[in-house]
């Protein structure tokens, strides 16, 4: 079952990233420089209050939808209930400082992305809902809501650029129809699982799902703050040249993620509907230790790829970049153990050790980029992703010792048979 559930989670993750390109290049084609960069401002910020805003609710809706005394219908409730409170206060804060945060764009993309801010409670909503189907292991229905967005918009844009309304506006009443739809299908979803929409919340469980929140997000919000403060600094420090060879090492790079985003997707559920520690903990390690050799291989493949590939469809004059995106494989090919192994220790109940370790690596960010990019440029920065992603997963693997016993020979010792069928006993 995990091996079916997780290869067809990769094949939705390929899926959406692929639909994605497919979509950025004829925005790109149909709309110049200039109106497409009004489409991302007016996008751009309604989004960030969506993830500054969900004080990693998302997660823990999964979490204490999939324990094994979980109740569905409760989780639910207060979700609910914070996306309410939420959309109360982001919308508001929304409409006063967009004009502030988006001094370089017209009243009428500003207009746009005030509109644009009606999509914080839909998708908020969507995401605790989706976050409930994950936990009870619904993942084909969770991978199927979550193809609706990306393909909906490629075919809307399509349809309106051959009915001659493409616009900013147009693509902002698109992207709020589709989330409409896409909550629309999650409830139906959830009521066909047996979870009925109430609003009955308990305080207790509502204060629980908090804590274990707000500890998500302040690892998620390290992590961003790790993912974008070395293009800050290139493009601070750096000609803009250097900006645009790394963005593209780091796109090309990130290929690999794809696969730890699908293990963690099916794992972190499956570990926590577990109902004995020890089985929880067995889970983590033979999981791990598959996940591990296949990405070794997934990276070898690709960094065999990538000097040929880069040039072929991004142009000889990015061929600088090909050393950096190798480096950056490595780095990402640690950043996804980590992300597998931190989503294993928040299905244990403990969303802080991820977290922790984002923390740690934000001060050797903070450090090593600014000492490399004098010296070594942009592969520099490369150099500093990788330190910044082993630092993160060591501190991970010295919590899951101390904590659960779990050693790294547990989690890296590959054996004979885990080479023999990566996939045996997924």
């Amino acid at each position: 079952m995990f091996r079916s559930l997780t290869l067809r989670t990769l094949a939705t993750n390929s899926s959406i990233i692929a639909v994605g390109l497919v979509n950025s290049v004829l925005l790109s084609r149909w709309l110049g420089p200039a109106e497409r960069g009004e489409v991302a401002a007016a996008l751009l910020w309604p989004m960030l209050l969506v993830f500054l805003g969900s004080v990693g609710l998302g997660p823990s809706s999964l979490y204490f939808t999939a324990r094994p005394d979980a109740k569905p219908e409760v989780v639910l409730s207060n979700a609910l209930i914070f996306a309410i409170l939420q959309s109360l206060i982001l919308i508001p804060l929304g409409y006063v400082v967009l004009p502030w945060l988006l001094p370089s764009q017209s009243g009428s993309v500003v207009s746009a992305s005030r509109y644009f801010l009606g999509v914080i409670p839909l998708s908020l909503a969507t995401q605790y809902g989706l976050s409930v189907l994950q936990g009870q292991m619904q993942i084909s229905v969770f991978n199927r809501l979550r193809t609706v967005i990306p393909i909906g918009y490629l075919t809307g844009v399509v349809t309106l650029k051959v009915l001659g309304h493409l616009s900013v506006f147009n693509i902002i009443v698109l992207q709020l129809g589709l989330n409409g739809l896409v909550l629309t299908g999650t409830f139906a979803c959830l009521l066909a699982t047996g979870v009925r929409l109430r609003f009955s919340p308990e305080r207790s469980a509502a204060k629980e799902m908090l804590k274990y929140g707000a500890k998500v997000q302040i690892g998620d919000l390290s992590q961003g703050m790790n993912l974008r403060l070395d293009q800050t600094m290139i493009a601070a420090l750096l000609p803009a040249a250097d900006l645009g060879l790394y963005v593209t090492a780091a796109s090309s790079a990130s290929l690999s993620q794809v696969l730890s985003n699908a293990f963690r997707m099916v794992l972190t559920p499956r570990i926590a509907h577990k109902d004995q520690s020890a089985e929880q903990k067995l889970m983590l390690r033979s999981v791990f230790r598959k996940y591990w050799l296949l990405s070794i291989l997934i990276t070898l493949g690709l960094a065999a790829i990538l000097p040929a590939a880069i040039p072929l469809f991004f142009g000889h004059a990015f061929q600088p970049a090909i050393v950096p995106a190798e480096v950056l494989l490595l780095g990402t090919m640690l950043a996804g153990a980590k992300d597998v192994l931190a989503g294993g220790a928040q299905a244990l109940g403990n969303p802080w050790l991820g977290s922790r370790a984002e923390l740690a690596a934000l001060a050797v960010t903070v450090i090593l980029v600014p000492a490399l990019l004098p010296v070594w440029g942009i592969l520099g920065a490369a150099v500093a992703y990788v330190v910044v992603n082993a630092t993160v997963l060591v501190v991970v693997i010295i919590g899951l010792r101390r904590s659960y016993a779990i050693s790294p020979n547990d989690l890296f010792q590959i054996t004979s048979s885990d080479l023999a069928t990566p996939f045996a006993s997924l």
